[in-house]
């Protein structure tokens, strides 16, 4: 576990964009409706400075540098257009992710009249084309997309831009139904950079609430807009906050938690990525609602480019006079501490986070005490995931009746979801709370529905539920068997065998078990035995009743919460998927997937090329005796696929007893 501190007064590096806004004007008191605190806040000049580069008289070229886009050869690309001697004012910069991760790179040209031109999963073939938008001139193959500001001067968030023309439809279809609230920023401003952070808005909420409202009306304002916690079971952020404000101990913390290690989730990754003082603007005000005077942001160690960003935005903050003693010339300090924890996914619940932060082992304890009550050190804890912290500053800055605009009366605001799994289009997605999940998944993802079979959604401990048409709001969730997690939503197709699928992460979670309690570490051992057993054909018809015994008794013993839903995935695919579960008593497998169910058949009219022969490892394939035509020995067969991958006439097909593999 690596630890950063960042104090009132520390000797750190600062950006250089960042220096020389800080040595803007700073403009006078009523910046700040009249409060005399702001002839010492740089806002204003730090907000002149972003926007001349957010919307500059020349060219700005962005080219996308988190994570997804660097994977897809995005750094070359920048390195090609940075070093390129422009004529004119052109910059290039590099931003964070707009979501659209099917896309990448992405790379996007401004004009000086405010237009917007997108270039979508670009490559070095496409560099001219850019380069002549940049120069006004007519690329030969036009962009993506073309967008254009609403409003000259005003650039808060992507959705201050109107989409113009659509060449590929699919961009269309993947922004058309979002509500860009806390992700706005992503992939439009420079992660690195906190002028331009600044110049949408940013930390004016800060200031508004440091000047303008007291702890309680902060408080009050975050119960009424009904925010609930995005990383887990939606509990009420406002209750939380007034928790820890009343608990009768001085000390207290705010703790942000991005250790994120749900497989298929990474929104703590594209914010710190791509808007990190967002996350650092709500850790504030949430710490100042509540008194803290200190607190921590703990990252996956894996993370590496968002610890990167992050240190950066905590430095830059710190110079700004935004972190540490008298934030803003307040009489509000706060210290922050920078943890990379070790990765456990178990670490991310917030006990054994807590534990974590204490040197301890990252086991889970039982509550009640409730960290909000007693936590860290038996202080009291505030503990929020980066989007909860994220929405926080929105709601101060826009006001609890504008959150609660959108989403469902129980379930109100936007909530991002990770879309990925077997559509064509993948990426990250803010929606209102309550969007129907086929907007999501055939909309926004263009997946088919005939050929879509489930989703998985809320991580491995989430539920697998048949694909149908169910709202995304924490309640149906409760009804369908799942829950939203942190918002990884998995599409799974026809392909997809979910006798297997349970297994996996009912093994995932075995191995991820902090160990402490007996139920834990032995049952889900046993529970993954028992569903190994099923796709291996060596089970009979008790085994459905001794899984469904197994899945109780772990949920009512098991010591923590992430013990009791680590049987979710189980019991959500013998609700919904029951028919599999007995198909595989009778040793097969209607996914047609499941090794050891199936079979290779070489068909006719087969044309006796000798592939499968040449290829297959175990001398499987052989010429059946007196006649003209190679067969597939079930009983030497391994099942590696070869001979099916070789066949160039399609002349093999997989079986598994009646059922046929769908290509």
């Amino acid at each position: 576990m690596s630890r950063y501190w960042y104090p009132a007064r520390h000797s750190y590096q600062v950006s250089a964009s960042t220096r020389k806004s800080l040595q803007q004007p700073v403009a006078g008191p009523s910046d700040d409706g009249g409060f005399p605190h702001a002839v010492h806040i740089p806002l204003a000049g730090l907000a002149a400075s972003g926007q001349a580069r957010l919307q500059p008289n020349g060219y700005r070229i962005t080219v996308g540098m988190a994570t997804c886009a660097r994977a897809a050869g995005a750094q070359d690309l920048y390195r090609s257009l940075a070093e390129r001697h422009w004529d004119g004012p052109t910059r290039v910069y590099s931003v964070g992710c707009l979501g659209a991760c099917f896309a990448e790179p992405l790379v996007t040209v401004r004009s000086p009249a405010g237009e917007y031109y997108l270039f979508g999963n670009v490559t070095s073939g496409a560099l001219w084309d850019i380069i002549k938008t940049a120069q006004g001139a007519m690329p030969s193959a036009g962009p993506w997309a073309v967008a254009r500001e609403r409003r000259p001067g005003v650039l808060a968030s992507v959705a201050d831009l109107d989409l113009v023309a659509t060449v590929t439809t699919g961009v269309n279809n993947f922004f058309g139904p979002q509500v860009r609230r806390i992700s706005g920023r992503c992939g439009l401003i420079d992660p690195r950079n906190l002028a331009e952070y600044v110049a949408t808005g940013g930390y004016f909420a800060l200031q508004r609430a440091l000047f303008r409202w007291t702890p309680e009306q902060v408080r009050s304002s975050i119960a009424a807009a009904g925010l609930r916690g995005r990383g887990g079971a939606g509990f009420p952020t406002g209750l939380k906050l007034d928790r820890v404000a009343a608990a009768g101990d001085a000390t207290r913390y705010v703790v942000a938690n991005a250790d994120e290690g749900d497989p298929g989730a990474y929104m703590d990754r594209a914010l710190l990525e791509s808007d990190p003082h967002a996350v650092l603007e709500g850790l504030l005000i949430a710490a100042y609602a509540v008194g803290a005077g200190s607190g921590y942001i703990v990252v996956r160690h894996e993370y590496a480019l968002a610890v990167e960003v992050l240190r950066q935005a905590i430095a830059d903050a710190q110079q700004a006079g935004l972190l540490g003693e008298n934030i803003l010339g307040s009489c509000f300090s706060f210290q922050l501490l920078l943890v990379e924890s070790g990765g456990a996914f178990v670490c991310g619940e917030e006990t054994a986070l807590l534990q974590l932060l204490a040197n301890n082992r990252g086991e889970p304890r039982e509550r009640p005490p409730y960290p909000a009550v007693s936590g860290l050190n038996r202080h009291p804890v505030l503990v929020n995931n980066v989007e909860t912290l994220a929405n926080i500053a929105w709601i101060v800055a826009h006001g609890s009746e504008s959150f609660r605009s959108i989403g469902t009366a129980a379930s109100p605001g936007t909530k991002i979801f990770c879309l990925t799994g077997d559509v064509r289009r993948t990426g990250f997605v803010e929606v209102p709370l309550g969007t129907p999940a086929d907007t999501l998944v055939e909309t926004m993802g263009g997946a088919r529905a005939e050929q879509v079979k489930a989703v998985q959604i809320g991580g491995p401990t989430g539920g697998v539920i048949a694909y149908h048409k169910f709202a995304l709001d924490y309640e149906t969730m409760l009804t369908v068997g799942a829950m939203m997690g942190s918002g990884g939503l998995v599409v799974l197709d026809q392909t997809r065998c979910m006798v297997d699928l349970a297994r996996h992460l009912t093994g995932f979670l075995a191995r991820e078990s902090c160990g402490k309690c007996t139920v834990c570490r032995t049952g889900l051992l046993e529970l993954e035995s028992l569903l190994r057993a099923l796709t291996l054909g060596r089970a009979d018809a008790a085994i459905l009743e001794q899984i469904a015994a197994l899945c109780s008794t772990i949920q009512s013993l098991a010591r923590c919460g992430l013990g009791r839903a680590a049987v979710t995935p189980a019991l959500s695919t013998l609700r919904y998927f029951s028919s599999e579960y007995q198909a595989h008593v009778r040793q097969q497998c209607p996914a047609v997937m499941c090794r050891a169910l199936i079979d290779f058949e070489i068909i006719l009219p087969c044309r006796a090329c000798r592939a499968c022969y040449s290829v297959c490892p175990s001398g499987a394939v052989t010429l059946r005796e007196g006649k003209k035509r190679f067969i597939v020995d079930r009983q030497v067969c391994t099942r590696c696929w070869a001979c099916y991958e070789a066949c160039l006439f399609n002349c093999i097909r997989i079986v598994s007893g009646g059922y046929l593999r769908k290509s």
